[in-house]
């Protein structure tokens, strides 16, 4: 009889286990959807589950008419998603702890956070609409890339470990570098900022392209 309880018990444990590792997930986005699909759905049933998510640490989803990345969370030990080409308004990978590249240049953004990451160090963001940026909480950032866009502002002095920043073509006035000891180049153009105009405190050794005379 206590036999028979053992085998019933670890067979309900086991097709509990079974059951959570077979959950399937729920797109919000059925292009992205079909993008991970065909890359990541080991088993071949038509659908991802968590288990299958977990695994992947690189999404590449270029120009797949993805229209929202919510479902970027989904893929919570991502170390690297590029979202090239798509058309995504607003953006959040607040919620992906392990992520270190992000790429969405091209995506028509118009507003971009990122915040308590702290192994985010590359971030491009180039060509899209931006008028908002957050990135409170990811002091690894080294290279930051934000050209073409529609930004006034921009505060980088949490940055510590920024090396490379490029700005050019904002609509950016000032500029605070003085809280980044490690810059090494950055690039103004197309702002109407002359190099009077980016506070540079202890820091003279940058390379600075795009100033105006």
């Amino acid at each position: 009889m206590m036999k028979i309880k053992i085998f019933t018990t670890l067979g309900l444990i086991i097709s509990g286990f079974s059951l959570f590792c077979a959950q399937k997930l729920n797109f919000k986005d059925q292009n992205f959807e079909k993008a991970v699909l065909e890359n990541f759905d080991l088993n071949k049933n038509g659908s991802l589950e968590k288990l299958e998510a977990d695994m992947v640490t690189n999404l590449f989803l270029v120009q797949k008419g993805i229209t929202s990345a919510d479902d970027m969370l989904l893929f919570s030990n991502a170390k690297m998603i590029v979202l090239d080409d798509n058309a995504i308004s607003n953006v959040s990978v607040t919620g992906l702890p392990s992520l270190e590249l992000f790429s969405c240049t091209g995506c028509k953004i118009s507003s971009f956070k990122a915040e308590g990451l702290k192994n985010l160090a590359s971030l491009y963001l180039d060509n899209n609409l931006l008028e908002n940026i957050s990135l409170k909480g990811t002091p690894r950032i080294d290279q930051l890339t934000i050209s073409l866009n529609q930004l006034k502002t921009i505060d980088v002095t949490l940055l510590k470990n920024l090396r490379k920043l490029n700005v050019e073509h904002n609509k950016i006035q000032k500029l605070d570098i003085s809280g980044n000891p490690g810059l090494q180049t950055l690039n103004i153009g197309g702002n109407k900022m002359k190099e009077s105009d980016i506070k540079k405190g202890m820091k003279t050794d940058v390379t600075i392209f795009g100033a105006e005379q």
